[in-house]
């Protein structure tokens, strides 16, 4: 597992993606995912799973993820996955004296050895399980 920053990751698995995007389909039809870790959960032998609820998001970014979960339900496509880890700041004497809190910094894990399908998606919540790939095939 490598950590790089999120356009990297999504280039990992041979695809753009725009800034911030949360997912992006690959040419061979395959629905890449940025999930975050505290998210996931084990869900019997060999499967992990990941739910999500996008219920309070409407931003464009929302918007194409629900069109590429939809998608990949329908059509049964592989979903590949990125993990979204939060990396622990660092209090400094000027980070002290700042009053607003900043956004929690990421760290973005391109995880080719797990496969996943999406089982469940009603235009808010979604679940993806997700099992090694050679397990997968």
């Amino acid at each position: 597992m490598s950590v790089v920053n999120l356009l990297e990751a999504f280039a990992r698995y041979q695809v753009k993606s725009s800034n911030r995007a949360r997912s992006a389909l690959t040419s061979d039809r395959a629905l890449v995912l940025s999930c975050f870790y505290t998210r996931f959960h084990s869900a019997g032998a060999g499967v992990l799973k990941y739910e999500e609820d996008l219920a309070g998001d409407t931003g464009s970014i929302a918007t194409l993820l629900r069109t590429h979960l939809s998608e990949a339900l329908s059509k049964e496509l592989d979903v590949k996955v990125i993990i979204a880890v939060p990396v622990a700041q660092t209090a400094s004497l000027e980070t002290i004296a700042v009053t607003a809190p900043r956004p929690t910094r990421m760290s973005f894990h391109a995880r080719k050895d797990l496969v996943g399908r999406v089982t469940f998606f009603d235009g808010s919540r979604f679940v993806v399980e997700f099992r090694k790939a050679s397990a997968a095939a």
